[in-house]
């Protein structure tokens, strides 16, 4: 295939980042690693990135991404005190990355995790020539998007996590990622196996300390078991000058749950995609967000969900708060294989628009090729309406205080979905948070 014809502009930024992959093949013994880097980096010269001629990405603009050359650098040194103000009120087991790299310093001691729980580092995973083949599994699928693949260029750290069979964690994995650097490029390559019948509650959060303009771009490959269930939560707060762009791949089979939640309130480009399969009879998924924007951000949340057999059911809710030039961008996809008969797929997705200059691109499509299904999507965007904001103010609320309530109750709808109380509880309240900068 031949290189597609791109803009000066874009080409220097292609040629970046592509020498940032040759110093990392030059600088690495491994060779399996070398070897997918290099695959990887001859589609990226050929593909380059993308722009608004590409169906995926004509609503979310890059313009401002390509002029900045993001680096990978070394990790600043931070302290547990400065860690500790982006903490849960609840008990977790710590997995802190600075700058894209692993602490050990500051993350909890993972030895000490069940002996069902297995953990290892990216680095420690391809170290001395290790088989990286766990972390680069499903290529075909990553060599699909333009980031992800440009993650299988670039990825210097991660994690890869793997529970046996019937084991539980009491505890929620906790994974804070902390931008410190500015102009810092982060890559990070994730791989979690969960056994069949075994249970995992993983809570993320993208955070910035000090730092201006940063490019965090992960993967994150998810495997399901038999009977086995995950519940995710994804809180992406880096600061508005950042660009943050997450793909998961998850494969559920046979009567496996998983139940993600994607909140969203950073970023001056934030694109986060769920790539899902329900490979077996009885699978349940629920894939909910809760995205709020203001200034000129963008926040693109995306869904793929492959209904492959019989009797699946898949649930999601998304919903956003806009306001002045911000843009939101929705595309879902609900594929329901021949096979998948009894299929029980909904998508729904609902705007509030709080300023006459914002706007929302929504797409929520079905591909149905099975005929005994109950499938159905929707979309509704608007401002809020005057009659619930003259309600409460015949009851001695103020205007002001009357647009906060209606859009406080508006956008926390979807952590419903989130079963323990005091992780909602908290979701709740870095939402409530951000929604009050967003009136501030």
């Amino acid at each position: 295939m031949k290189p597609r014809k791109i803009s000066p502009v874009v080409q220097k930024a292609v040629e970046h980042y592509a020498s940032e992959a040759r110093s990392l093949i030059k600088s690495s013994d491994n060779a399996k690693l070398n070897a997918l880097r290099e695959q990887a980096l001859a589609r990226f010269e050929t593909s380059a990135l993308p722009n608004q001629r590409d169906e995926d990405w004509q609503y979310t603009r890059l313009t401002g991404f390509v002029q900045d050359h993001f680096h990978i650098q070394p990790s600043a040194q931070i302290t547990s005190e400065q860690v500790k103000q982006f903490l849960p009120s609840f008990a977790v087991t710590k997995v802190v990355f600075v700058d894209g790299w692993f602490s050990e310093a500051l993350s909890d001691d993972l030895s000490s995790l069940p002996k069902t729980a297995y953990f290892e580092t990216f680095v420690d995973v391809v170290d001395d020539g290790g088989d990286c083949t766990k972390l680069f599994a499903i290529e075909d699928e990553v060599a699909k998007e333009p980031f992800a693949n440009l993650n299988s260029c670039l990825a210097t750290d991660g994690f890869y996590l793997q529970l046996e069979a019937n084991s539980h964690l009491e505890m929620p994995i906790f994974v804070l990622h902390i931008q410190t650097n500015s102009n810092q490029s982060s890559h990070t390559r994730n791989r979690i196996s969960v056994g069949e019948n075994a249970e995992l509650t993983l809570v993320e959060r993208y955070v910035s300390l000090d730092a201006e303009s940063t490019f965090t771009n992960v993967v994150t490959h998810l495997d399901i078991a038999k009977h086995a269930r995950v519940k995710q939560i994804v809180m992406q707060e880096q600061v508005e000058a950042a660009y943050y762009f997450n793909n998961q791949y998850i494969y559920q089979a046979e009567s496996s749950q998983f139940n993600t939640f994607y909140g969203s309130m950073g970023s001056q480009i934030a694109r986060h995609q769920n790539h899902l399969w329900m490979n077996g009879e009885h699978i349940e998924s629920e894939q909910n967000s809760a995205c709020l924007a203001k200034n000129k951000q963008v926040v693109d949340s995306r869904t793929d969900t492959q209904h492959n057999d019989v009797w699946g059911q898949s649930h999601q809710l998304h919903k956003y708060v806009l306001t002045d030039t911000a843009t939101g961008v929705f595309n879902g996809m609900i594929r329901v294989d021949q096979k998948a008969q009894k299929t029980d797929g909904q998508m729904d997705n609902k705007n509030l628009i709080l300023s006459n200059d914002a706007k929302m691109d929504t797409k929520p499509q079905l591909e149905i090729y099975a005929d005994d299904v109950k499938c159905s999507h929707g979309s509704a965007t608007g401002q809020i309406d005057a009659n619930q904001i003259f309600y409460l103010q015949a009851r001695g609320i103020n205007r002001e205080d009357a647009i906060k309530m209606i859009t406080h109750a508006f956008l926390l709808e979807p952590t419903e979905s989130i079963s323990k109380d005091e992780i909602r509880t908290w979701v709740n309240n870095l939402l409530s948070a951000g929604l009050a900068k967003l009136h501030g």
